[in-house]
């Protein structure tokens, strides 16, 4: 039967509630809202399946295999623009869908609640950064159900996701794709619910579209962009943007991010990709135009195989996997660091407004907010690009 006695054992990834035969195990938040696995004493019949895939207590074998990195991005500049950095998933994913295949990946739902998804066309919705923890509810057993079938699968997600789902099907099949998200940590569903209803209440509308990490002053300066049905667009950055000020600052992660199990630089995933902020110190002769790269790490022989099928749909070029890991990669296998009053961050987070909870603990200071108002100016004025290239 799984206990989780401690919560940094334990990274929400919903392999045991997948496994469970009785249906005893349901995912309840905590008081951080996070998701934890309560077990029904009078369902549960003891089989201890659930402890056999939990990804914190089993181990993954490991394909030895060299492992390759590249820089690239897609080759359609309408994917790059709309992506976090250069898109490696919108072509892999239509590759996917040509193949008959499904999708499996984070999006949001009708509320913006950030949630797994399996789709069997349409490759938008997977775009994009989402600070926040996802729900992966039973995504695990329709994928095996998907795999049995003979279905080509496509698994996008965070790295303890794809350990999970490894160790709760338990066997290697052919027609599995696995792509990792290198992450900081990833906070909780209530602090992100708290954030959204603050800003519809603050511009007294629902939302039409959020995007975490919008490129609106180039892939370096992304924002948090919020387009509301009222046609208003908000606009921050971590400086002044209390969720990505509460992500970045590793104030609000789930405990387990703190000591993540699965950091290391040799993954079970076929592909493992993370930002690439040196592209031009990563590649001769190439020059950075701030539109965004993906650094891309291929993990497996079948890894290998579906990039060279689909290599004509990027830019991409080889690295040194050891420099881009030194120079973009440190929490490839490093933990989030937490912040000082991690401990105390979600305590009264109900009582107070969020700006106020985030002022208490991670105070936005008035030059920051004079910072960001300075380069909207210079950006709509035409100045902005040209200081950022002279700096």
């Amino acid at each position: 039967m799984i206990t989780i006695k401690v919560k940094e054992d334990c990274c929400g990834c919903t392999a045991c509630y997948n496994s469970c035969p009785r249906k005893a195990i349901s995912m309840k938040p905590d008081e951080e809202g996070f998701l934890y696995p309560l077990v029904n004493i009078e369902k549960c019949i003891d089989c201890g399946l659930c402890d056999s895939v939990c990804p914190v207590k089993n181990t993954v074998e490991m394909e030895p295999f060299k492992r390759r990195a590249y820089a690239l991005r897609a080759s359609a500049s309408q994917v790059v623009s709309t992506s976090t950095s250069g898109g490696f998933v919108s072509p892999l994913a239509d590759w996917v869908f040509e193949q008959d295949g499904v999708v499996c990946g984070a999006t949001y739902d009708d509320d913006f609640r950030v949630i797994h998804r399996i789709r069997g066309g349409g490759t938008k919705e997977f775009r994009g950064s989402k600070y926040v923890q996802s729900d992966l509810n039973d995504c695990f057993a329709k994928i095996k159900m998907h795999l049995e079938q003979g279905t080509l699968v496509c698994f996008i997600g965070t790295t303890c996701q794809v350990y999970g789902l490894m160790t709760y099907l338990k066997k290697k099949y052919r027609n599995l794709l696995t792509i990792d998200l290198v992450c900081h940590g990833t906070p909780s569903p209530k602090l992100w619910k708290k954030y959204l209803n603050e800003q519809k209440s603050e511009y007294h509308s629902e939302i039409e579209n959020v995007v975490f990490r919008n490129k609106t002053y180039g892939y370096h300066s992304g924002t948090m962009r919020i387009q509301f049905k009222n046609g208003a667009v908000y606009y921050g950055s971590a400086r002044v943007d209390p969720m990505l000020k509460s992500f970045f600052t590793e104030i609000s992660s789930r405990p387990s991010c703190y000591d993540c199990r699965f950091k290391t630089l040799e993954r079970c995933s076929d592909f493992t990709i993370y930002d690439c902020w040196h592209v031009s110190e990563l590649v001769d002769n190439l020059a950075d135009d701030d539109k965004g790269f993906t650094n891309l790490i291929v993990q497996s022989s079948k890894g290998a195989k579906v990039l060279r099928e689909i290599a004509e749909r990027y830019e991409i070029y080889p690295t040194d996997l050891m420099t881009a890991v030194k120079l973009d990669g440190i929490m490839i296998q490093h933990s989030a660091k937490p912040h000082p009053k991690r401990s105390e961050y979600y305590v009264e987070l109900d009582k107070e407004s969020l700006k106020m909870h985030v002022q208490r603990f991670i105070p936005i200071r008035k030059q920051d907010y004079l910072i960001e108002r300075s380069k909207s100016i210079l950006y709509r004025m035409g100045i902005y690009r040209i200081l950022k290239k002279f700096m």
